[in-house]
């Protein structure tokens, strides 16, 4: 049995529409394994976006195998990827997509709704995630009283509730001043390191890649380099850089 998470074999993806194909991925190959911390990198139009949505169960391959915990996910149907999304994906993303008149705690516990987990359960997974991203204090606060930074931390926090085998990041900081962005990314990071999450971090910017241990490199529909980070930028709570 493999020990990797997340395994890819010629992964074919495109699209099409009134009988016009759209190729968007052509032959990817590569795997993660439990506990790493990879970025997708690439310019808009590389087809991240589209990788992270198969990966992530949004999306279906047209070609090629993937194998999500040893499980071949090529094979399976709509609903049975549904249940794998909502019990083993965690999603942040650039939008926040928090409800604006709900509260923190009620934003954080919305995907154990969905899962029928009892009520007491709810607010205790809710408040330990909670914790998690340092927001305890802004618990009863609506999330259109809080800061960018603080709506970030609210979703990766909503990330976190269902316990995930992996978390996907997508670009967590676009919407950030640089030093609210860099507290996330050493939030991503201790929850990696100190945790031992997987993440899977998409971004378009160097920067904020080399963040992670490793880079896969997308540029039109193709993986051009899987490195790892040689000198990894290692985010500080205060929002600066570690020297």
């Amino acid at each position: 049995m493999s020990e990797a998470l997340i395994k890819v074999e010629n992964l074919k993806k495109q699209y099409e529409n009134d009988e016009v194909i759209t190729k968007v991925l052509f032959g990817l190959n590569f795997e993660i394994k439990k506990g790493e911390f990879v970025a997708i990198m690439g310019p808009s139009g590389s087809g991240k976006s589209t990788l992270m949505n198969i990966l992530g169960f949004l999306d279906i391959l047209t070609e090629g195998k993937y194998f999500f915990d040893n499980i071949d996910v090529s094979t399976l149907d709509d609903d049975y990827l549904a249940e794998m999304r909502s019990k083993k994906i965690g999603f942040v993303f650039q939008s926040f997509n928090l409800l604006p008149r709900t509260s923190v705690l009620d934003n954080v516990m919305l995907p154990l709704f969905y899962n029928n987990t009892p009520k007491q359960e709810r607010i205790a997974k809710a408040k330990k995630a909670i914790e998690s991203v340092g927001l305890s204090h802004r618990i009863n606060n609506l999330s259109n009283q809080l800061s960018g930074g603080e709506k970030q931390r609210v979703a990766i926090a909503r990330a976190l509730v269902n316990e995930p085998s992996v978390i996907f990041a997508d670009e967590p900081t676009g919407n950030l001043d640089s030093k609210s962005g860099l507290q996330i990314m050493k939030i991503l990071q201790d929850l990696n390191l100190k945790q031992k999450h997987t993440i899977i971090l998409v971004t378009h910017e160097k920067y904020t890649a080399e963040h992670a241990e490793r880079i896969l490199k997308m540029k039109d529909g193709l993986l051009v380099s899987d490195e790892l980070v040689k000198n990894r930028q290692m985010a500080s709570n205060n929002g600066e850089l570690i020297k």
